[in-house]
């Protein structure tokens, strides 16, 4: 598995690249992670169910906003030190990051999450990036923590890119299915202007034949 997974789209339509949409949608509401798919522009393109849950939201709340309003009621980019971007510090390494956040419970505590970051390619170019939030239920920060939220970032990637190849995949098989469907529709005609001019012609002959026959005997006579 790579550091930086690569998930081909070919079929979408939505936000504001106007070519990223996650066919996995389905498959991301189910998980427990908060999930997003982010703009190159910072905006908010898909939120997962537990994304929504949290923050006691809907979609419709936070499409098109930017990330950082959303998630922290920010008006600019997050930044340290209580919430570093990881979106930045992947864009100025080019490799997938964790950064903790530091967040308050209901009750006033502090809690770190580890936020994690990876691009999503599409024909070799960055169309977009994930965007997973871990809390952690040490209250202290550990490494492995930060570890086990990248492992399951690429886990993520991994569900998103088979998904994807999945639906690219019957996508294919449709277009395949309708070229065929179009060639026998086009030889089916061709075969019915071939059964007509046949037809025709025939109709032509026995009339020849006829007019042959009846000049035969109005010789004989």
């Amino acid at each position: 598995m790579t550091t930086d997974k690569q998930i081909q789209n070919d079929s979408i339509g939505v936000g504001v690249d106007k070519g990223l949409k996650i066919e996995a949608e389905l498959v991301l509401d189910c998980l427990d992670q908060e999930i997003l798919v982010i703009s190159k522009d910072f905006k908010v393109l898909y939120a997962n169910a537990a994304f929504l849950e949290e923050i006691n939201s809907s979609k419709e709340k936070v499409l098109e906003k930017f990330c950082y309003a959303v998630t922290h009621n920010r008006t600019s980019k997050c930044e340290p030190p209580n919430d570093p971007c990881p979106i930045l510090k992947l864009i100025e390494t080019g490799q997938p990051t964790v950064e903790v956040h530091t967040h308050l419970d209901k009750n006033g505590e502090k809690f770190f999450v580890n936020v994690a970051a990876a691009r999503i390619m599409q024909d070799e170019e960055c169309v977009g990036y994930l965007h997973v939030a871990i809390p952690t239920k040490n209250k202290t920060l550990q490494k492995n923590d930060m570890a086990g939220a990248m492992r399951r970032t690429q886990d993520i990637l991994e569900v998103i890119d088979l998904y994807q190849k999945q639906i690219n995949d019957i996508k294919s098989k449709a277009k395949e299915i309708e070229k065929t469907k179009k060639d026998l529709e086009k030889k089916i005609a061709d075969l019915e202007k071939f059964n007509e001019l046949t037809v025709s012609r025939e109709m032509k002959m026995i009339e020849l034949k006829k007019r042959i026959k009846e000049l035969e005997k109005s010789r004989a006579a």
